[in-house]
């Protein structure tokens, strides 16, 4: 603990010097956003999940003025999700890799030009090394960050954190410097769902059967203390064949969990089926009901309001799928979904069922 201490605080001086080297002292007023073009960059190269939840928050940035011209600083996971949105005018790639790797880029940012830069990375505690490079990078006179957390120092546009019920309500506050209100829209994220590939779902979904509900289930996670055994889906996926007698069960996920997938689900007249990121997306998206583990997925469900039954951690409730129906399943520890008991997850299915099912004509 007190090497760690003594790390942090070698950590901040730096950052402080290199704010002070490079931040070009304290911004000036917010400006009117519509009195002259402004270039704008929001970053967000971290998860999928992440990106989902920030994309209407994004437009509101973007649609806050017709002089704003808005990019995005992505990861190469979420850089295919960030290049279907059109108000996006540059996505620019970024892999957080060894620091010093990312030198051609900070001098691109630079040359970019950019009047002001958001940090989206508000889930994390401390503002690291790389995300403080490359908001002093752009040259950015207005730099927009939430505070209360560790090395804020590099932000001229100081956001107070907030005790919020969810961490979309977090990322909302971004966008109050630029005019937008908490209130304004509905925060859910709208995915652009071409026709093409909404298509190409459904013919999907027919090779699994074509009966109803479609129900998606989804093993993969991108962290490993968010994953459930595959073998704990058996009884849940019986479940689901007992109840709901003609839908239509797919399972996704990686390639190396596709032959655990098939021997759950042969008992359960499921298929598996491999897809590609946009091609979960539309499955997620044509799907009637949802099982997974936290993870992108439940948060594209927002996005389409899809049901959803969702595995989670202990007390991470602010990581729940923003505003979508279904239900949420707690482990009994903060720190694993692994230990959540089957039982439980079979208990909030049949409360699911026999909510919706009904109306729905799922049963």
């Amino acid at each position: 603990m007190a090497l760690r201490d003594v790390e942090n605080g070698v950590r901040r001086l730096i950052l402080s010097g290199l704010s002070a080297v490079f931040g070009g002292g304290v911004a000036p007023g917010l400006p009117d956003w519509g009195a002259r073009p402004y270039r704008v960059l929001f970053i967000r190269d971290d998860g999928i999940g992440d990106f989902i939840v920030s994309i209407e928050i994004m437009r509101a940035i973007a649609e806050a003025s017709p002089t704003i011209t808005f990019d995005i600083l992505a990861s190469p996971q979420n850089a295919p999700v960030a290049r279907t949105l059109p108000f996006v005018n540059e996505v620019i790639v970024h892999k957080r890799e060894f620091l010093l790797k990312a030198a051609p880029l900070w001098a691109r940012l630079r040359r970019n030009r950019y009047d002001a830069v958001v940090d989206g990375r508000v889930a994390v505690r401390n503002v690291n090394m790389q995300t403080s490079c490359l908001l002093l990078a752009t040259g950015a006179p207005w730099r927009i960050g939430l505070v209360g957390r560790g090395n804020d120092q590099v932000y001229t546009v100081r956001i107070p954190e907030k005790d919020l019920p969810h961490w979309t309500d977090q990322v909302v506050a971004l966008a109050g410097p630029f005019g937008v209100q908490p209130k304004s829209r509905d925060w859910r994220p709208h995915i652009p769902m071409p026709d093409a590939l909404r298509a190409e779902a459904n013919a999907t979904w027919l090779t699994v059967g074509s009966g109803k509900p479609r129900v998606l289930v989804n093993l993969s996670v991108g962290h490993p203390e968010r994953w459930w055994p595959p073998e704990k889906y058996a009884p849940v996926l019986r479940r689901v064949r007992d109840r709901l007698p003609d839908s239509a069960i797919m399972i996704v996920g990686m390639p190396a969990e596709l032959a655990a997938a098939d021997a759950l689900a042969v008992p359960a007249g499921a298929k598996v089926v491999s897809l590609r990121l946009h091609q979960v997306l539309a499955a997620v998206a044509t799907a009637d009901l949802l099982i997974s583990p936290d993870t992108s997925v439940t948060h594209a469900a927002s996005a389409f309001e899809t049901t959803t039954l969702c595995l989670q951690r202990k007390d991470t409730g602010q990581w729940s799928p923003y505003k979508t129906l279904g239900r949420v399943v707690f482990s009994d520890d903060p720190k694993r979904v692994a230990p959540l008991p089957s039982e439980r997850v079979v208990a909030a299915l049949d409360s699911l069922i026999d909510e919706f099912g009904p109306a729905r004509g799922w049963v």
